[in-house]
Parts: C-alpha cells; structure tokens; sequence
C-alpha cells in the first residue's frame, strides 16, 4: 500500500520569492521523477487521492494554493519558473519528511543468482541516485551480477566504484547493501566471508598466506617475537632475547640490543652527547683551568668545544698595573678576532665612568690601576656564530659596581678566549681567573 508524508520541499505553508525579494506571484512549480524530466505528481493531502496541478501554480503571496504530499520511497525534482517562465531554481532529489523509505528501504522476494530480481515496498517507478537499498541473498554468485527492482532495468552490481563482481562476493543467506549511484548498483558491504585470501575472495585457510599476498607465509607465530617485514621473501622474527633489552635500529634493520648504560664518574656529571651518535658521562658545567693574573698582558683560553652554547669568564680580585680597561676577545681557529664588537661598559659608585669599543667586549676599570675588580661576564650563542655578552662586578678597596654588555658574530665556530686590556701594554698585577662552558 502506498502511503505519503509532506515533501521536504515545500510541504506546508512555503512561500517563494522573486530575486527582488518580492512574492512570487504566480510562480510554477513543476515535480518530476528525481533526475529525469518525467513529470510525477504530488498530492494535496495524506489520503494521496487528490492530485496537485503540474505545475502548481503560486497565488498571490507566492504560496502553494494547498499541501504537497509525496509518495514515500520516492525522489522527486521540483523546478521552479516565475510567471513568464523564467527558471528561478532547479532542486533535485527530495524525499518526503520521515519517509522510512527514502534512504534505506531492505528488498524482499529475492530471486537469481546473478540475474538477481527483488521487490520494494512502495512499489518503485525509477531508481534514484543517492537511494540505498539492503536484501538477503537467496544464491551465491558465481560472477558479474545484475539487480533490477520492481521489473525495472536492470542494473550491474560492481565494488570498489565500477569493478565487477567476482565470484563469492554476494552469499547466501547473507545481508547486502547496495546504493545506486546514478548507473549501477555499487555494493557498500564488500564484505568476505570465509578463510583465505586469493585475488581478494576468502577461500580457506589450508595454508599460510604468502607474504606478497599480504600474509607472513607462516602457519603459527612464535609467542612474543617481534615481525620484520622482508621485501617479497618471509617476514624475519626478532626474539625479545636477554632481559632489559630495548629494540634498535642499526639503520637497516631491528635488533634486540642490550642498552648502553652511561656510568657517572664524578658528581654532578650528565648523559651528554658531543659527536651525534653516542653519549658519555659529562660535567653539567665544565670548568678549565684557573690562571694566576699577576703577569703579562693577556691571557687565552683555547680548546673551547665546538658544542659549547655558554660561556662564562669568572675573575677574583684582578688588577692592572695602570689605567686602562679589561677586554675580553672571542676567536675561532684558535686566533682572537680584534674587531666587529658593538660592546659598552658603566661604572657605578664611587668610580663613575662609561666606555665603549668595538675592538673586545669592555670592562670598565673606572679609570684608575688601584682597585681590583671581581665578578664574572656571561657570553651565550644566539644563533649561528653570534654570541651576546652581559656581565657585572665589584670592585675591592672602594664602593662601586661595573655593568657590561655587548656582542660579535664571528667568522667560524668558537674555540678560545682571550682576556687582555684595552691598550695591551698594561699588564696583570693581582688575581686570578677562569673559564666556565657549558
């Protein structure tokens, strides 16, 4: 029995209008059978008794004179014109509201093998794209197959989009989906049933399944091992072996691999990596070894490691035996480089001065040889081969404090320092002083 539910177009009460907003006023509204220009009626109520005009002719508030009904398990397409015809909007594909037919509508009296013939209820009079239909087999095919519905054309059945059936992909007594999609019947439950894959029907499982078939070609799998795929050959197996091991690669394969354990030496040392490929126990903060200041006029730092990310010159009541400044020179291949600095330096306190240069990173004595200074400055790699400098002291024998900041890019990787002065004849009288890198 047909039955008919309002349309999810225009049911009831739909009011159309003009691209001037203004009501249709004796607009057409045409219904026809969705996807085709075979005019199909629609009905003024739920009894399906009273047919609508075709077109249905808008009154003066652009509106439906009555209710549009439509049968359920029916798509239709409404074109809509305005009075002298001109096309306003094409909508295609509409189904009544709550049509419990309209999606999904499970096929009875199946019959064939791969001539396959089935009913629907309602009775259908085309097939609509987009609708999606369900059956229970009655025969397992044995090839390509065809479905017609209600005496319909029929229609192949394909899989994975236009590819024709194969053997064993429709059974018997099992539930199929299908949807139709304008040409054929695409099956959407491509689903096996039985052991073995061969050319994609499961067939049996009398034996393993190859491994260029996407199987292992192994009929049982070691408890806890570990699969490896091998190209088209067997998979390879990896035994979890002694306790504690870890899996690792050796840039071609997995191996069970003991892990390398770094043992710690001295307090305070870290798992650290200096080549890229292995780690050793190594000091957080490194220290080099501390130097006398009480001679000469510069003292260098070298074998800094190309790693290093900071450094940091610590010094302890150093002085010079006349006026000028401290300079601290960054270098590469072991050679300080003398230029490129922007760097500044202010005195605060009892010894008030403020100096600059571009030759090192300054320091400010305050302009006189008899106070020591102590304190430390800080250089840490921005990026690349660019270093910043920041740092402050104290000076013993008076009150007042020195402020420094600079930086440098140099030419290459860092790997020496040089503490030095300003006029490089002044020479250190008193303290020591050290380099900290991290």
């Amino acid at each position: 029995m047909t039955t008919y539910n309002l349309s999810a177009f225009a049911g009831a009460g739909a009011q159309f209008f003009d691209d001037n907003g203004s009501p249709l006023v004796g607009g057409k509204l045409y219904s026809y059978a969705a996807g085709t220009s075979t005019l199909l009626a629609t009905y003024t109520t739920s009894a399906g008794t009273v047919a609508n005009t075709n077109p249905i002719i808008l009154n003066a508030g652009g509106r439906t004179p009555n209710e549009i009904w439509q049968a359920t398990g029916i798509l239709l397409k409404f074109v809509l014109y305005n009075s002298v015809n001109e096309l306003i909007g094409t909508y295609d594909g509409i189904p009544s509201i709550n049509d419990p037919f309209g999606i999904n509508s499970q096929l009875t009296s199946i019959a064939g093998t791969n001539t396959i013939t089935a009913t629907a209820t309602p009775t259908l009079t085309a097939y609509a794209t987009g609708a999606i239909y369900s059956f229970i087999a009655a025969n397992t095919n044995s090839g390509a197959a065809t479905l017609s519905i209600d005496g319909l054309t029929a229609k192949s059945i394909t899989k994975n989009g236009a590819v024709a059936l194969s053997a064993g992909d429709i059974q018997a007594g099992k539930m199929m989906l299908v949807e139709y999609d304008g040409t054929t019947f695409q099956l959407i439950n491509n689903i096996v049933y039985g052991g073995s894959i061969t050319n994609g029907n499961i067939v049996s499982l009398t034996s393993p399944l190859g491994v260029s078939n996407g199987g292992t070609g192994l009929a049982t799998l070691t408890a806890n091992n570990v699969l490896l795929g091998n190209g088209v050959a067997t998979v390879q197996l990896v035994a979890p072996s002694t306790s504690g091991n870890l899996l690792a690669s050796d840039g071609t394969t997995w191996n069970s691999t003991t892990p390398v354990v770094v043992a710690p030496t001295v307090a305070g040392q870290v798992p650290f990596c200096t080549n890229g490929s292995t780690y050793t126990a190594t000091q957080k903060i490194v220290p080099m070894t501390a130097v006398a200041s009480t001679s000469g006029t510069s003292i260098d730092f070298t074998s800094i490691p190309s790693w290093v990310k900071r450094i940091t010159l610590v010094f302890q009541n150093v002085s010079l035996s006349g006026t000028a400044n401290f300079l601290i020179q960054l270098g590469t291949g072991g050679t300080p480089t003398t230029s490129g600095y922007s760097s500044g330096s202010s005195s605060m306190g009892n010894l008030v001065a403020s100096v600059t240069s571009s030759s090192g990173i300054i320091m400010s004595v305050g302009g006189t040889a008899a106070y020591a200074l102590s304190g430390s400055i800080t250089f840490c790699n921005l990026s690349s081969n660019i270093w910043a400098a920041n740092g402050v002291g104290g000076y013993t024998g008076t009150t007042g404090t020195v402020t420094v900041g600079g930086h440098i890019s140099l030419g290459g990787t860092l790997n020496m320092l040089r503490f030095t002065t300003t006029n490089g004849t002044d020479t250190f009288d008193a303290g020591s002083v050290n380099v900290l890198y991290e």
